[in-house]
């Protein structure tokens, strides 16, 4: 798995720092009245959402998935000041969602779009999860074959199909690719998974699948994913630019489509870029490409 760099800048969304207390380690660059060190937690939810505030009906700035690492530097009122080892997003994450430390043995990987996980190894038993593609879950038994279908029970409790795991990550040709495995899923802001993504989700979720992690938001993955490629039409785009506008980011499709997570229709489709452009009255001069040379998955 490789990381693209992060912004130099000390960005509050990629650093645990508050008026009253910061990550230790950066005691060198903040002023605080207390530092704590961060202590190891895993999600065990399917999924989870990453607040601004230890509220409710705080905003959600995304969600973090099942098998995740959060970095825990304080807990109190039900919720886990935290820091998603993912993409090194901090936020608000319900305690109850969290298990401490990381989980033991090997990981397999959930490689549908979801997997629904059973209180019972058995397809007519309530399900009471749903885990989304990529989540990192650990084995603990298998064999379990009910009315021909085998389940795997995990650590933590629970059970899922076997032939929804694999021990290694999925992945997908290139980044359109993993992208289209997605059309038609709901637009859900901080979403990015088949229950909902917004534009900037769907791009995280679609270099995951080439084994590359990168930031969360539009702005971040502007400035860090990349370089950048002057381009006046779409004869000057490959497969697998992004197309930047302010607050958007697209996937260029090659034959002059580009699939996104679309706020205005609210799903994830695949458009004609140019008929796009005109009817929301854009130009080339207005958006910004990034390119991404990636070696083959």
């Amino acid at each position: 798995m490789t990381r693209q760099a992060a912004p130099a800048s000390l960005d509050p969304r990629l650093h645990a720092y508050r008026p009253d207390l910061a990550d230790a380690r950066l005691r060198s660059r903040v002023a605080a009245p207390r530092y704590a060190e961060a202590r190891p937690a895993r999600v065990i939810a399917g999924r989870t959402p990453l607040r601004r505030a230890p509220e409710p009906t705080a905003p959600i700035d995304t969600f973090c998935h099942y098998g995740e690492g959060v970095a825990v530097f304080e807990e109190a009122g039900g919720y886990a000041w935290s820091q998603a080892r993912l993409d090194d997003y901090v936020g608000y994450i319900a305690a109850r969602d969290l298990a401490a430390g990381e989980a033991p043995g090997p990981a397999h990987f959930v490689v549908p779009l979801g997997a629904h996980l059973y209180g019972e190894p058995d397809l007519r038993s309530p399900a009471i999860d749903l885990l989304p593609r990529h989540s990192r879950v650990h084995v603990v038994e298998a064999g379990l074959v009910t009315r021909g279908t085998e389940y795997a029970r995990l650590y933590g409790g629970g059970f899922v199909p076997l032939s929804c795991l694999s021990p290694t990550a999925p992945c997908s040709p290139d980044l359109a690719a993993a992208a289209a495995l997605y059309l038609g899923c709901p637009y859900l802001w901080g979403g990015r998974c088949l229950l909902g993504l917004d534009c900037s989700g769907l791009v995280q979720q679609a270099f995951l699948d080439l084994g590359v992690i990168v930031a969360r938001d539009t702005d971040l993955q502007r400035e860090t994913i990349g370089v950048p490629v002057a381009a006046s039409g779409a004869a000057d785009l490959a497969p697998g630019d992004l197309i930047f506008q302010p607050g958007h980011v697209m996937i260029y499709a090659g034959a002059g489509t580009v699939i996104h997570a679309d706020g205005a229709t609210m799903q994830v489709r695949r458009d004609e870029l140019a008929r796009l452009m005109r009817a929301r009255r854009l130009d080339f001069a207005a958006v910004s490409v990034r390119r991404c040379s990636l070696p083959p998955v």
